[in-house]
């Protein structure tokens, strides 16, 4: 970053002009589409109400002005030029769910940038850079290729990755199929122009800003993400003529494995999960003869990752189970000069804030392959999200829309 050489942006004038109102009626509006009385939304990537929420996307950024298209991918890509031919500034999130999910889940992120241009437009305010709002498709893990649509966008998506299965039964390549999606061009596809930052206002969906109570989260990076299949050999028999004596349970050898992927998630400082268990033959009169359980542990640093895995494996060899590696993302920090832009925000609004982690993976981990990225959180009540009840107040969504402007006219500045 260096010092402007140009007049600078009446800051305080356009965070003034920001309107909140309109940004909750947005959420409201694009919150009705897809959604069940009583259980949540039902956005799943390329359904038909997800496609709905994105053409009613389009719509808006088309009514404010802005060039805006479906890409190959179905991601809704708007675009407005700037005053001097630099690489473009970014904003976005993504508008599918999960089955049940909240109306807040990545749609405060884009309706915020959506806010944004609204506030730009309307006081007459021209960036230097070109702006790219960015709606990505398939955000929520609903195909085996998520997050498809920043996969896409960046160049990253892999024709195996789309043989996998997607929501509806099928494979992923069968529902874009459906959709009129053609695979080729969505492996093919690329960003329309250079990429200065991305910038990515998000709900926490966790409990770190609840105590104390915090408006704002800098996120200081993505945590990584580590993948493991443990599997326990017993031997298959007679549930009623099989002494417990003679038994091999191989899911009673499985269970104290259970409790020590939370033991050494605690030891550790990290978070652990064994999120399926494969019983097999899975009859209720047969004694278990196979189990696999799928382990998963993140945190943001490869060191302690790397300690935790080896207690793992330690605990697997003890038990006499084989641990096998799975899928492996690394952590992915922020870039630190956005998020200084971001606490520049903060502190220009008055509003108090703390660096975290984000425990989940978001579209920004994708485009940081191609740019650097931050994201900005704020509070889920109850920590509380992907549910019906997924909740962010008013005040802290305006708030954080606001901070994301600011963070935008900061680095339309300085970058």
């Amino acid at each position: 970053m260096h010092a402007p050489n140009h007049p600078p942006h009446d800051v305080d004038a356009l965070l003034a002009a920001f309107d909140g109102e309109q940004l909750m009626a947005d959420l409201e509006t694009l919150g009705a589409i897809g959604r069940e009385r009583g259980g949540g939304l039902q956005r799943m990537a390329y359904s038909e109400a997800d496609l709905a929420a994105r053409r009613w996307v389009l719509a808006q950024m088309q009514a404010l002005g802005m060039g805006a298209t479906l890409d190959a991918a179905g991601n809704v890509v708007g675009y407005l030029p700037g005053s001097e031919a630099r690489p473009a500034l970014a904003l976005g999130s993504h508008t599918d769910s999960v089955p049940g999910g909240g109306m807040f889940d990545g749609a405060l992120g884009v309706l915020a940038a959506l806010a944004c241009v609204r506030t730009l437009r309307g006081q007459g305010v021209k960036l230097r850079h070109p702006l790219l709002l960015l709606d990505f498709a398939a955000e929520e893990a609903t195909t085996a290729a998520s997050p498809l649509g920043s996969l896409s966008f960046t160049g990253h998506l892999t024709a195996d990755a789309l043989d996998g299965p997607a929501w509806h039964g099928g494979s992923t390549n069968e529902l874009l199929a459906a959709r009129g999606f053609d695979s080729a061009a969505l492996i093919a596809n690329h960003p329309p122009l250079p990429l200065a930052a991305f910038v990515e206002l998000h709900i926490e969906q966790g409990d770190q800003l609840l105590a104390p109570r915090t408006p704002i989260g800098v996120v200081e990076g993505i945590v990584g993400i580590r993948r493991y299949y443990v599997t326990f050999e017993g031997q298959a028999n007679h549930a009623g003529t099989t002494s417990m004596a003679r038994r091999r349970d191989a899911l009673v050898a499985a269970a104290p494995f259970i409790t020590t992927v939370r033991d050494v998630a605690v030891a550790h400082g990290i978070v652990g999960t064994i999120g399926r268990i494969d019983v097999q033959p899975g009859a209720p009169n047969v004694i278990p003869g196979r189990v696999v359980l799928d382990v998963e542990i993140r945190d943001m640093a490869n060191s302690t990752l790397d300690r935790a895995e080896a207690a793992l494996h330690d605990a697997a060899a003890a038990s006499g189970a084989q641990m096998v590696h799975g899928h492996r993302k690394e952590p992915t920090p922020a870039d630190p000069q956005l998020m200084a832009a971001i606490q520049r925000a903060c502190a220009r609004l008055d509003l108090p804030r703390r660096t975290l982690p984000s425990g989940a993976g978001h579209d920004a981990m994708n485009l940081a392959a191609i740019c650097p990225y931050a994201m900005i959180f704020v509070p889920s009540e109850g920590g509380v999200s992907h549910a019906p009840d997924e909740f962010t107040p008013a005040a802290e969504c305006i708030a954080g829309g606001r901070v994301l402007l600011a963070t935008l006219l900061d680095l339309d500045e300085r970058l």
